[in-house]
This record gives structure tokens, C-alpha cells and sequence, in this order.
């Protein structure tokens, strides 16, 4: 019975974990290409949350890069400033759009070069301790 019990468990916390992943979307996400020696590098996209729960996304990383950090770009008293940001929030039923001069990825150190076309796997820490992995692409902008 307790063999039973413990697979009964086991497959709750796998369905809650995943079914709660389910409900974000990541999509058109992008890092524009930057020069060879380029040490930082941005990140954006749109982050759609389709349940009835507010969501914390507490941090993102990256085989790709040494520390990826979560910012705010806004105006303060007509200069541009970033802000870090400890974790972004995504309210129940909406979107939160990652774009320059907004929220965005800051991503640090790549660990290689990265060009036009090139995947990099991110991963995304959730406030409840769960997470999910989404593959960004490199795209040369014009």
C-alpha cells in the first residue's frame, strides 16, 4: 500500500509541476546579434501566462552564458537607466512583453561566439520553484 501511495505522489507533483508550465507561453524570442568580442548581449520575447495565477519568474540561465539578469529600462529625468529587476511578474491572463527599452535579458559572458541562427537553451525559475527550459535564437538584425 505504500508503494502505491508513493507512485500516487510521485505522479501528482510531476502533473502540478507540469500542468502549471503549461499555462506559460514563450514566444518570438530573440537575442540580437552583437559584434565577436561583444560581452553582453540581450534577450527578448513575450511571455504569455493563460492561468488564473500571477507568476513570478525568479531568475533565467543559460549554458550559453555566465549570468543572465532581468531588467528594466525607463526613462528617469531624461536619461534612459537599467534597472535590475529580482523577479518578473506576469499577472494572470496576460502577457509580458521582454523589448528594448522595457524589460529585458541581460545576458553576460557568452561562452561562445554566438551568430545569426544559433539556439541557446534558457531556463526559467519560477517563484514556486519550478522551472522550464525555452530555445532562443540569434538573429542578425538589419
Amino acid at each position: 500500500m505504500r508503494t502505491i501511495h508513493f507512485i500516487l505522489f510521485i505522479f501528482i507533483a510531476l502533473y502540478a509541476g507540469n500542468s502549471f508550465a503549461d499555462h506559460l507561453k514563450v514566444r518570438n524570442g530573440y537575442i540580437p546579434e552583437g559584434p565577436p568580442v561583444a560581452r553582453v548581449l540581450a534577450g527578448f520575447m513575450e511571455i504569455d501566462n493563460r492561468s488564473s495565477d500571477t507568476v513570478y519568474i525568479d531568475s533565467v540561465s543559460s549554458p550559453c552564458f555566465g549570468a543572465i539578469e532581468m531588467h528594466l529600462s525607463k526613462e528617469v529625468d531624461g536619461v534612459a537607466r537599467m534597472f535590475p529587476q529580482a523577479q518578473l511578474v506576469i499577472e494572470p491572463q496576460s502577457t509580458l512583453v521582454l523589448r528594448p527599452g522595457s524589460y529585458h535579458l541581460m545576458m553576460f559572458n557568452p561562452t561562445r561566439k554566438l551568430k545569426d541562427g544559433d539556439p541557446c537553451v534558457l531556463t526559467f525559475t519560477l517563484g514556486n520553484g519550478h522551472s522550464f527550459d525555452y530555445t532562443i535564437t540569434v538573429r542578425k538584425m538589419n
